[in-house]
């Protein structure tokens, strides 16, 4: 009769781990990064793996790029990138013949896309790995990443649209200050506060 505990342990060494799930599906070494840059009790809404040991994971204001490897700069341990989604200026899936990469655009992370008319492919593949807004991924793998990229995605648009909002009750409170202190007269209060309700941003 076959040793079980070997099978099970054989079982393991090939049962593949899921590419979008909780935060088990993060390897040991982005687990302990992913606690570095989150708070006690914080937990992840989804996680998405990519390959050589990236991952995106989504919080509820942010989201981390992880990254472990020689060539994204951690050889012994991991990196973490933190963008809040009302920075994301966009999210693009980039694919070449077997590979490509998922891009995190933000006006401070611009890298792979303005490399791609001065190098090659190949190079600008091989740069993604340490490019901190971006995780790579296997070309055959992009069909199971829409579903979570698409929650992203809505994440991101909620995060501006609450930003856009606090900022216009921000001026509200401002122009009523100018006009407690006499700054401002009732007409032009209401004026003012006109012009500001009209270029509010409304949900759809």
């Amino acid at each position: 009769m076959a040793d079980t505990g070997i099978t099970d342990r054989l079982r393991g060494l090939f049962r593949r781990t899921p590419l979008v799930g909780g935060e088990d599906i993060l390897g040991r070494r982005l687990r302990r990064e992913f606690a570095l840059n989150t708070e006690q009790g914080e937990s992840a809404r989804f996680c998405v793996r990519g390959k050589r040991g990236h991952a995106l994971v989504c919080l509820d204001d942010r989201l981390l790029i992880l990254k472990r490897g020689f060539r994204a700069g951690a050889p012994f341990g991991a990196i973490a990138s933190t963008i809040f989604y009302r920075d994301v200026t966009g999210i693009q899936v980039r694919m070449q013949l077997v590979s490509g990469w998922i891009e995190i655009s933000t006006p401070s992370f611009q890298g792979a896309e303005r490399t791609r008319t001065r190098r090659s492919r190949s190079a600008v593949a091989a740069g993604v790995v340490g490019q901190p807004n971006c995780v790579p991924v296997r070309r055959r793998h992009v069909a199971l990443y829409h579903v979570a990229l698409a929650e992203l995605r809505r994440l991101i648009a909620d995060a501006k649209l609450e930003h856009d909002h606090r900022g216009v009750v921000t001026k509200l409170e401002r122009l009523a200050t100018l006009r407690r202190q006499g700054v401002v007269d009732e007409r032009e209060f209401s004026a003012a506060k006109s012009a500001i309700l009209i270029n509010a941003p409304r949900a759809e």
